[in-house]
């Protein structure tokens, strides 16, 4: 059995819906009496007696159209009760939408559970829950910096959509204005490094995959004491909201842009491979170095360096 969400007056409603591959088998027996007593029996449970009263139809049709239904699979009996020295079966529809499938989609299940179960917390009720924090493109913060990396929350989101509907607040916040509406105490995607975003400045030293100074930036993991300093390396980290217990914190970046750009290719087109060792519930650290196996100057796939749960 699926699920048929629809949307009514603004509101989203889920349906069982019963998917057959093979329409002319289960609908070419109905007719616009078999439609009508699926549609009453949709409000409630009944016997033919009953549908004959209901639909002015000749109660042996009635029991010719529920056996049509039944053996199409679109109605089942629900109970039986003895009336006046007979049994009496109740029938109910076996879902409340039918649809037939014409071509079927292939759908990397496993990568949608993992992605689904790194987003858990912002995508949960069906409303995004939390803000992007991207870094401003202008000069600010202690080192002065302006960013090139913001328009990457672009394919982020459009890779959330597919999990959750935009709640009225406006999610996408500059590290700028995130610090002065003190956003910190929310669930946070936070994207860009400590150079460039004010929030990932602050949130640096409370990781255990960090940016460090060493005559230049580079990345540093105090699991393996191993220094990183190439510009295709990105950082994909999933923790505990040191502001907010009760949160959690996304952060995804690199040392320039270009690890940030991989970072995002890296949760939106490479889930189950970025995130097979994730385990809910654990802060989860990640190091991925992007690769270019075709040759045209573009991250089309990745190798993990480093993957751990604390």
């Amino acid at each position: 059995m699926y699920s048929l969400i629809k949307k009514v007056k603004g509101k989203k409603h889920s349906e069982p819906i019963l998917i057959t591959s093979n329409p002319i088998k289960s609908f070419r027996n109905l007719n616009k009496n078999s439609l009508k007593i699926l549609k009453v029996l949709a409000r409630k449970p009944m016997y033919a007696t009953e549908l004959s009263k209901e639909l002015k139809i000749h109660e042996q049709k009635i029991y010719y159209y529920l056996n049509n239904l039944k053996k199409a699979g679109l109605v089942k009996i629900t109970r039986e009760e003895i009336k006046r020295g007979a049994v009496t079966k109740y029938y109910a529809p076996t879902a409340n939408a039918f649809g037939f499938e014409i071509k079927k989609k292939e759908v990397k299940e496993e990568e949608d559970k993992k992605a689904r179960e790194f987003f858990q917390e912002f995508i949960n009720t069906g409303i995004f829950d939390g803000s992007i924090i991207v870094s401003a493109p202008f000069q600010h913060g202690p080192y002065l910096t302006s960013a090139r990396d913001g328009h990457y929350a672009v394919q982020l989101g459009l890779f959330l959509g597919k999990y959750c509907e935009l709640p009225k607040k406006f999610i996408i916040k500059l590290d700028t204005e995130a610090k002065a509406e003190h956003e910190e105490n929310r669930n946070l995607i936070i994207i860009g490094g400590p150079t460039v975003n004010i929030l990932s400045n602050e949130l640096n030293k409370k990781l255990k995959i960090n940016f460090k100074w060493n005559k230049k930036w580079v990345i540093y993991s105090s699991f393996t004491e191993k220094k990183y300093d190439n510009e295709d390396i990105a950082v994909i980290t999933k923790i505990t909201n040191p502001w907010n217990k009760n949160k959690k914190i996304i952060f995804l970046s690199g040392l320039k842009y270009e690890g940030t750009k991989t970072s995002i290719i890296s949760v939106t087109q490479f889930a189950n491979k970025v995130l097979k060792k994730y385990e809910q519930g654990k802060d989860f650290y990640c190091i991925v170095k992007g690769l270019d196996k075709d040759g045209d100057g573009k991250t089309d796939d990745l190798k993990i360096i480093e993957a751990n749960n604390t």
